[in-house]
């Protein structure tokens, strides 16, 4: 009888419980989920961005729908968010760097036509200063809003336009992305 009566509680208690839904990228944990402008999205994929032999930061990409098709994302009319999760520190300016020659090997003028993009990105660097490691920027994507970053947590102004967001997702999942198999994983492939 108290056996039955032990089971019963056990089993509500892991009912009452709330699951925290999680996946394991890389060794770190990522949330399955992100809510972004009243709309849910889900993992899309994940991997490590390396540069020479240094880990430098863990890339996470949350989707309206699971897709393995770059285009797909990059020209979405949903919401997107690509997180980066420092695994090291990295001057803020170095960040700016690497952004923008990664949409100029992706996006053909992207220095002139952005301009004004690239230089509200900059100041936004040049106020967080540097990243360090367990730091997280979110980068979110939102179709006739723009691009919102945030860096530990603080949200800075939208940079607009969605040809900028676009251009700025190409970074990873463009023609020439900064890593061949970030682009994968990012993509759902391993």
């Amino acid at each position: 009888m108290w056996t039955k009566t032990l089971c019963a509680g056990l089993i509500a208690a892991a009912l009452a419980v709330p699951a925290v839904q999680a996946a394991e990228i890389a060794g770190q944990n990522v949330a399955d989920k992100a809510e972004l402008s009243s709309q849910s999205l889900q993992l899309n994929g994940g991997g490590v961005r390396r540069k020479v032999v240094f880990d430098v930061y863990l890339a996470v990409l949350y989707t309206a729908a699971k897709t393995n098709d770059a285009n797909a994302v990059i020209n979405a009319t949903t919401p997107r968010r690509i997180e980066l999760r420092m695994l090291r520190e990295v001057s803020a300016a170095k960040m700016h760097e690497s952004f923008v020659e990664g949409m100029r090997d992706n996006t053909p003028g992207a220095e002139k036509r952005f301009a004004p993009q690239l230089d509200a990105l900059d100041k936004l660097f040049k106020e967080v200063a540097s990243v360090n490691k367990g730091d997280v920027i979110a980068l979110d994507f939102v179709p006739g809003t723009g691009t919102r970053v945030t860096v530990r947590n603080k949200a800075y102004p939208v940079i607009a336009g969605d040809d900028f967001a676009s251009a700025m997702l190409a970074i990873w999942l463009g023609k020439d992305p900064v890593q061949d198999n970030l682009k994968a994983a990012l993509l759902g492939g391993k």
